[in-house]
């Protein structure tokens, strides 16, 4: 792997929208990420079931050979409010409820099911500062993304304390050795630790500290002969979502120096500073994991100021989600700015900064043949360059005697197109699964280049240069938070325009701007309509939402 880069996170062991093939297209899911959780509707999770040498490689059909496959309890993405751990256990949030998980069944499913690296048993807060019985209103919840979960300094004691022994019982438990064999060296699958301690960095380096510290002969014992928890760790991770990263929002200092006294004093929770305070006694030669990171600015601010080398990014996937096709590269390029250069109206805007992408769903992209991307930064995604397999292919015997004399010839992958942007328009407005498909293959690769150019600027030693375009990043492009927002918004339109509810919806609609139903096309707004022929409504382009409704209650009267 190489880094900076990205690891591809996973719902139920599976790269979000893509089945196995497209996984084989797609750029930037060389490691998975999966959280167990989701399979604890069962006393013993289904992979471990499975009866091969690698459960959790076959299972979920990812070779060993191309994918890195990491397995951690809880879904580092989830902010939700969950109810407290105690020393016995964990709190799992699984598809049917709460499940208590102790450290005892994790060593048993990581022995079993046999991943490529194990996060380590924690216990990471959950709950908020002040609410009882994980109880919290969804406005309280929302608050807490970006602006870092507040914990009191009991429970942040409490929670030190009792990942530091569930650590040294995980180091025991997954050691690999033969009993045939009692000289062989002692193995254990490679460990990542999450650096816990929340907003405080004085927590956040104390337990760094407990995991270099010495130990004492009843730890040894407990961990098979470790001199230090550190010695079997292969790397660390940061879980975002708890973490301030509000404190990213505005470009990077250049005067600044994170090492200042001074600085540490005014802005002690800030986002730097706390990464800072739990990697400054951890060896520096480790991979560094963040997950849940909200923009690609947040991570150029992450690989600046405090060395991170690998991501997950789950807003990759929720572009997809929404209809985003994103559109950005690095370094930016000196080209005009604005909303307008991205296709939004200029006219409601002064803000000078490009969009990240460009929200399908608009109705403005109902006739925009172009490619997805106006950039080149996908010059390899799969959505934009298709190629097609030239061979037939043959289910039976019959097939082969029908096919064996001809000579039809197949298209050539260089007379393909790309799909356009009106094409997934079209995909999204119809429900069609495989817009999320095109899109998420396509998101994938911008992001995968995007780590290409960061790391090519990086070979080059020139700190001061990257370090410049990563203020210009900022400069040249949004945070992508408004962008989701719109696209949400446009998302649930869509949504509400079918199923259940949708008669009562344009009902509703049509009592608000004063019409009546009306089964002849007489009472039917002809300021607001194109022609009316053969029984049918054809809204006048840019009329509105009006003439759609229109159109729709005209068809039912009808």
């Amino acid at each position: 792997i190489e880094t900076p880069g990205l690891i591809c996170g996973a719902s139920r062991g599976i790269v979000k929208h893509l089945s196995r093939d497209n996984v084989q297209r797609a750029r930037g899911v060389e490691w998975i990420h999966v959280p167990l959780e989701e399979f604890l509707e069962y006393p013993l999770p289904v992979p471990a079931l499975h009866p091969s040498p690698l459960p959790l490689h076959t299972f979920l059909t990812h070779p060993p050979e191309r994918h890195i496959l990491s397995l951690s309890l809880r879904d580092p993405g989830d902010n939700r409010n969950m109810p407290a751990n105690t020393n016995a256990w964990v709190q799992a949030n699984t598809v049917r409820g709460v499940r208590k998980v102790s450290v005892e069944d994790w060593i048993q499913w990581a022995r079993v099911i046999r991943p490529d690296l194990v996060w380590a048993f924690l216990d990471t807060p959950k709950s908020l500062l002040g609410s009882r019985q994980g109880e919290v209103d969804e406005e309280m919840r929302e608050l807490v993304r970006g602006e870092g979960r507040q914990t009191s300094q009991k429970r942040i004691t409490k929670c030190l304390e009792r990942s530091v022994a569930w650590t040294l019982r995980l180091m025991g438990g997954l050691v690999e050795s033969s009993p045939d064999e009692p000289n062989t060296p002692i193995q254990r699958p490679p460990i990542i630790v999450p650096l816990l301690g929340g907003c405080n960095p004085r927590a956040r380096a104390e337990f760094s500290r407990s995991l270099v510290e010495k130990l004492d002969n009843v730890d040894q014992q407990i961990t098979k002969g470790l001199k230090k928890i550190d010695d079997a760790v292969t790397g660390y991770a940061f879980e975002m979502i708890d973490l301030p990263t509000n404190a990213y929002s505005a470009p990077v200092d250049l005067t600044f120096s994170p090492e200042s006294s001074s600085e540490e004093e005014k802005e002690e929770n800030s986002l730097t500073l706390l990464v800072k305070a739990s990697l400054r006694s951890l060896d520096k030669s480790k991979p560094r994991i963040a997950h849940s990171t909200p923009s690609p600015h947040v991570m150029l601010r992450l690989i600046l100021e405090c060395g991170i080398d690998l991501f997950d990014a789950p807003w990759v996937s929720e572009a997809a989600d929404l209809g985003i096709a994103l559109d950005f590269e690095f370094p930016a390029r000196n080209e005009p700015t604005g909303r307008a250069a991205s296709g939004e109206d200029s006219a409601k805007t002064d803000d000078p900064q490009r969009l990240v992408g460009h929200n399908l769903f608009d109705e403005r992209f109902a006739q925009d043949f172009g490619p997805l991307g106006e950039l080149g930064s996908c010059s390899s995604c799969w959505t934009c360059h298709p190629t097609w397999v030239s061979e037939r292919i043959l289910h039976s015997k019959v097939d082969e005697e029908q096919w064996q004399d001809s000579t039809d010839q197949r298209e050539t992958s260089s007379t393909i197109r790309s799909f356009s942007r009106a094409y997934i328009h079209h995909l999204l407005h119809t429900h069609e699964m495989s817009a999320y498909a095109l899109l998420h293959l396509h998101n994938l690769s911008v992001v995968d280049s995007f780590f290409a150019n960061v790391r090519r600027l990086l070979i080059s030693g020139d700190e001061k240069k990257f370090k410049e375009e990563v203020v210009r990043f900022y400069r040249a492009y949004e945070l992508p938070e408004g962008l989701f927002d719109e696209a949400r918004v446009r998302w649930r339109e869509v949504e509400d325009a079918r199923g259940k509810g949708r008669l009562k919806r344009e009902r509703e609609a049509l009592s608000s701007i004063g019409a009546e139903p009306s089964s002849t096309t007489q009472d039917v707004d002809t300021e607001a309509v194109g022609s009316i022929e053969d029984g049918e409504v054809t809204p006048k382009a840019g009329a509105g939402p009006t003439a759609v409704v229109l159109e729709g209650v005209e068809d039912l009267a009808i």
